[in-house]
């Protein structure tokens, strides 16, 4: 678990308080979306951007706790369900369904696609890395 994130909700925005390690997910999201509050310390999110938000920092690693501010009252969500620690993602069964050889070639093929840098997202470039980690230790049939 990288660490826990807390997503309060407001009336009109949600503030995010985060670790740092949760700073370039949140940076994923368009900047109409989001903007640092210095006073604060925290990012501020469009109320549209949260579900996207929540569900990227869950594939992340990342715990996150949302409350919704209800005039006086606050409402807590309930705990993320555990995740299975080996579950498959996208990436672990297109190298199973094509094959090394054929797998390979498609990673090539959607490296320009996914990378960061090069306007991808992180979370699916990340398991697309580790599908290929995990498909090279894979003994070959």
């Amino acid at each position: 678990m990288n660490g826990t994130v807390h997503i309060q909700v407001g009336r009109f925005d949600a503030k995010v308080h985060s670790p740092f390690e949760a700073k370039d997910y949140i940076k994923d999201l368009p900047r109409t979306w989001r903007a640092w509050d210095k006073a604060e310390k925290c990012w501020v999110v469009e109320l549209y951007a949260v579900d996207t938000l929540t569900a990227t920092l869950r594939l992340a690693g990342f715990a996150v706790r949302t409350t919704h501010d209800t005039g006086a009252r606050q409402q807590h969500s309930p705990p993320p369900p555990r995740t299975e620690r080996n579950a498959d993602t996208w990436a672990d069964s297109m190298y199973k369904a094509l094959g090394k050889e054929l797998a390979d070639k498609a990673y090539k093929a959607l490296l320009p696609v996914l990378h960061p840098d090069r306007g991808g997202a992180t979370v699916p470039m990340q398991q697309l890395n580790a599908a290929r980690d995990k498909a090279k230790l894979q003994p070959t049939r």
